[in-house]
């Protein structure tokens, strides 16, 4: 009997399947996704059994060494969703595999190794999580009862699930229309055909709220996954959903992998959200992820957002994915009307005229606030007014930002911190001037204005400072129940504000600037500004209280602003898409981004060309560059960018991967090759 093994060894030399034979004493207990110790040139590492072979026709097979696992760590099913991320998203199998792998393997691994090299321990390891059996299925509670357009909506959804067949869904509905609920009961009808279900959301630790509910209606059937868990904790979550306890998976992208049995429904809350797509190899985006998995399962995908992404919409309008809408809000209460205000007839205030007036009123009547602002910091970068010179991070191309705490200048991009300068350090020039404005500055100013009123600022800076129990994710819990409990008047923050806030006293949203995403060299800026002012726009006026919402621009007449304003998906799909088949942008074409970064400027200008150059031997006008990124060097490296653009994505990495096998990557020079990248800094 033989075995294929994936060894735990990330490269390109290693990135092959390796057959091993199974001793007659361990035959019986190898199984797909057991993890055993095998000989490896010199060396002893730890592998993954991803299939069995009664026959080989390798010679000289070496033997596997021992077993290391108590009971495999994924299934057939997964290795398949692995292979497709590996294939579509170019990573090395290994690193996809790791995915479907319980939290913490990786370090099993290397204990593992070092255990057998050093003959401490000759005996299996079992899991270092006992299964709880406490968990039993619980009726949720009483339903709510549903509008019209809900019903419709989830009859649609619950037709497809009695088809037992793969249909996805856009629910494209207008914020506070109640797309949670429609969620809900889809999920209890496939908990009532006995199967499971994943529901995603774009960060656990800003959606308190929603973890609460689905507690609430589900009770101990639930396991949380996310980053703020502790690896025990995860690994918890992980063994009752393997052992079929949790029947439904709540938490962020990489519960997508989580190993449920007999799925059934995919939720994925707010799908436009660029923190759906990994930053990091394999460089997978969720939602895409979610499909194939759906395709496994035969299962039902919805995607649910207020501004759904340009190339989901477009995919609903073409028939790929069925398009459910919800049209009004719950009791038909009206969304808040929108002010815009050009700020270039406001001089140099930070808080308009008309902003101000209206925060006094919400604040004579008791009610409460949110001011946005996407910037953190007190002043959002420092420029020396006699030579021009902006003081930029030594490690980034990234404007430093002063922060009033520690009264010094910040990275946002590495966290590389330095005391504040009393001369320029090119000119000598004592003409220092701090410039823009963070949640630091407008924290200040409500404060000088509004001396009585209670301000909560709540940005990545403000969680840090603080510490609970409960670690960050108790954090953002501790910040969203202050607001909501009204302890506090006013709440000033980034795009933290942006999502799962339903505080039925917020009648006042002030959109402080939105100017800086609006200009970033991406070709997504305009969609991004227009999903963000939507979302928190939609924070006001949700319940019994009218609400009203304030846009502050230098570019009032932009149709993404325009659009915001009226609270007009429609109008504003239509501009972009114009723009986008103009341009020859997704859902037109495919991209795939390369990103180069090295120490040394030089060299990663040189590999960036070399590599140029054999590309477009292959792919011709779809090789744009190579050109330095929009962020040129960040935490200490240079950075360089390529795109490809077509309408094949398979030909374009054939291409990739063809040359990098032909090339000798420098070993100071590091690649990331980016299928259908969301972020083009």
């Amino acid at each position: 009997m033989f075995a294929e093994v994936a060894v735990a060894r990330v490269s390109r030399q290693t990135d092959k399947i390796y057959h091993y034979r199974i001793p007659e004493e361990l035959v019986s207990q190898v199984q797909v996704g057991s993890q055993v110790l095998v000989p490896f040139g010199r060396s002893k590492v730890s592998g993954y059994v991803v299939g069995l072979l009664a026959e080989s026709s390798y010679p000289q097979i070496k033997n596997i060494i021992a077993l290391t696992s108590a009971q495999p760590f994924f299934s057939a099913q997964q290795i398949a969703l692995a292979k497709w991320v590996a294939e579509y998203y170019g990573s090395f199998f290994i690193s996809a595999l790791r995915l479907v792998m319980p939290p913490g393997t990786k370090k099993l691994e290397r204990r593992t190794s070092n255990i057998e090299r050093r003959k401490q321990d000759k005996e299996i390891p079992t899991s270092n999580i006992k299964i709880q059996n406490k968990s039993q299925l619980q009726n949720p509670k009483s339903q709510i009862k549903l509008t019209e357009d809900q019903q419709k909506a989830l009859g649609q959804i619950v037709s497809a699930i009695d088809k037992q067949q793969v249909e996805k869904f856009l629910l494209y509905g207008i914020t506070g229309s109640g797309k949670t609920e429609v969620y809900i009961q889809a999920i209890d009808y496939i908990l009532g055909r006995g199967r499971c279900a994943i529901v995603l959301v774009p960060e656990i630790g800003l959606t308190p709220q929603l973890v609460q509910r689905f507690g609430e209606r589900f009770g101990e059937i639930i396991a949380v996954l996310h980053s703020a868990l502790t690896i025990k904790q995860r690994n918890l979550a992980w063994e009752r959903i393997a052992a079929g306890e949790a029947k439904i998976v709540l938490g962020t992208r990489s519960a997508i992998f989580a190993p449920v049995k007999d799925l059934g429904l995919i939720v994925i809350d707010e799908e436009y959200e660029v923190t759906y797509k990994s930053e990091k190899n394999p460089r997978y985006h969720t939602r895409e992820v979610a499909l194939k998995l759906a395709e496994l399962n035969k299962a039902v995908v919805v995607m649910g957002s207020a501004t759904p992404a340009v190339e989901t919409y477009y995919k609903a309008e073409k028939g790929e994915y069925q398009k459910l809408v919800l049209p009004k809000r719950i009791d038909e209460r009206p969304l808040p009307p929108v002010e815009v205000v050009d700020m270039r007839e406001e001089k140099d205030r930070i808080l308009s005229r008309i902003l101000r007036e209206e925060l006094k009123e919400v604040l004579s009547r008791g009610e409460q606030a949110i001011l946005f602002i996407n910037r953190r910091g007190f002043f959002t970068f420092v420029i020396c007014q006699e030579c021009g010179m902006g003081l930029t991070c030594p490690q980034c191309s990234v404007s430093l930002s002063f922060h009033a705490g520690d009264h010094q200048l910040h990275c946002n991009g590495c966290g590389y911190t330095s005391t504040t300068p009393v001369i320029c350090p090119r000119c000598q020039s004592a003409a220092i001037r701090y410039l823009g404005a963070g949640t630091q500055r407008i924290e200040k100013e409500v404060a000088q204005v509004f001396p009585a009123a209670r301000i909560l600022r709540y940005d990545r800076d403000s969680v840090s400072q603080r510490a609970v129990p409960a670690g960050r994710q108790g954090m953002h819990a501790q910040f969203f129940a202050t607001f909501a409990e009204g302890k506090a008047d006013v709440l000033i923050g980034t795009q933290m504000v942006t999502k799962g806030l339903d505080v039925a006293n917020v009648t006042l949203v002030g959109v402080v600037a939105v100017d800086t995403a609006l200009n970033l060299p991406d070709f997504r800026a305009a969609e991004h500004t227009f999903q963000m002012i939507t979302q928190v726009a939609g924070r006001a006026g949700r319940h019994h209280l009218p609400g009203k919402v304030i846009i502050q621009t230098y570019a009032p007449q932009h149709y993404a602003i325009q659009a915001a304003a009226k609270h007009d998906y429609e109008s504003f799909y239509q501009q972009e898409i114009k723009y986008r088949q103009e341009l020859d942008y997704p859902p037109f074409s495919r991209l795939i981004g390369l990103i180069i970064n090295a120490k040394s400027e030089e060299k990663a200008a040189k590999f960036s060309e070399e590599i140029s150059h054999f590309l477009k031997r292959r792919l011709a006008s779809q090789v744009f560059g190579p050109a330095p990124a929009a962020i040129a060097k960040l935490r200490g490296e240079f950075r360089y960018r390529l795109l490809l653009k077509g309408p094949d994505t398979v030909k374009m990495y054939r291409a990739v991967s063809d040359t990098l096998d032909k090339m000798v990557i420098p070993r100071e020079v590091r690649l990331a090759v980016d299928v259908d990248p969301m972020n083009m800094l």
